[in-house]
């Protein structure tokens, strides 16, 4: 049984089955059992179950996700030190990922525990290999199948063509030039139909934003105020979910369990779909 498979019979196939169930038992059931209140109070409960017991099934099978929380995914992405602090996002449009989704769509604001700890990070430049091992653990890939091309992982300031400009319509664009006033790490992921990865400098102030196929990774410091802000979208990944529940359903009917799939790529998507 596919996840597909097994999240229609989840979230269809059991309310059905319990309606129906409900249905034989009034139907076979002798009025006055019926209508009491122990049987009455089973049927009630039954009924909400048709609600309740289809998003246990889905959650239950849906463990394992790749990032316990936000603050491991920021700190092994940026190579935080102890002590630093991850604030939490209350943008209701940010995905932390799960692990049927494949996607993470998250922005970062650091602090750091002193001045002294953020400027020891900044020189140390451990930000590079962070960011080139969490690609490289989250898409499957071994780092000989990543290719970095030059400035890809570096703190580099922007492009000297965008200027500042007071030209009709321009507000949009001056504010992504004046967020963008330090050097700052702009990461380009690209996904090669064999699965390697290829990293590049993107350009962030420019129309589009200027992303990879598979996503980008922003690292935005600021030396005055030492505190970091970046995003992390990963478009796409490997399925990291155990199946427990379908494995076990798989097992009793005697199906194989298929394994892996295609991506699904949809942030807003609902079903489990791979």
């Amino acid at each position: 049984m596919t996840q597909f498979a097994f999240s229609l019979v989840a979230l269809f196939g059991v309310p059905a089955a319990i309606v129906a169930l409900i249905f034989l038992g009034h139907r076979l059931t002798p009025a006055t059992i019926w209508y009491s209140r122990p049987v009455q109070a089973v049927a009630i409960l039954g009924f909400l179950s048709c609600i309740g017991l289809p998003i246990l099934l889905v959650n239950l099978d849906s463990q394992g996700d790749y990032f316990e929380d936000e603050v491991a995914l920021v700190s092994a992405a940026f190579g935080l030190p102890e002590g630093a602090r991850v604030d939490r996002q209350r943008d209701k449009t940010l995905r932390l990922g799960d692990c049927w989704r494949n996607a993470v769509l998250w922005r970062s604001d650091v602090a750091f525990a002193s001045a002294a700890s953020f400027d020891r990070w900044y020189a140390g430049g451990a930000y590079r290999e962070a960011i080139f091992a969490q690609v490289a653990d989250y898409f499957g890939q071994p780092p000989e199948a990543i290719s970095v091309a030059p400035d890809a992982l570096d703190l580099a300031p922007r492009d000297p063509r965008h200027v500042l400009s007071d030209e009709r319509g321009s507000y949009q664009r001056n504010t992504r030039i004046l967020r963008f006033d330090e050097p700052f790490v702009c990461t380009a992921i690209d996904r090669a139909a064999d699965g390697s990865i290829a990293l590049r400098r993107c350009d962030p102030i420019a129309e589009g934003g200027n992303g990879g196929t598979a996503g980008q990774v922003i690292l935005n410091p600021d030396a005055k105020t030492r505190r970091v802000e970046g995003l992390i979208y990963y478009a796409q990944g490997p399925s990291t979910c155990t199946n427990p529940v379908r494995r076990a359903v798989n097992a009793a009917l005697g199906l194989p369990h298929p394994e892996g799939g295609k991506p699904n790529t949809q942030m807003g998507s609902v079903l489990p779909i791979q």
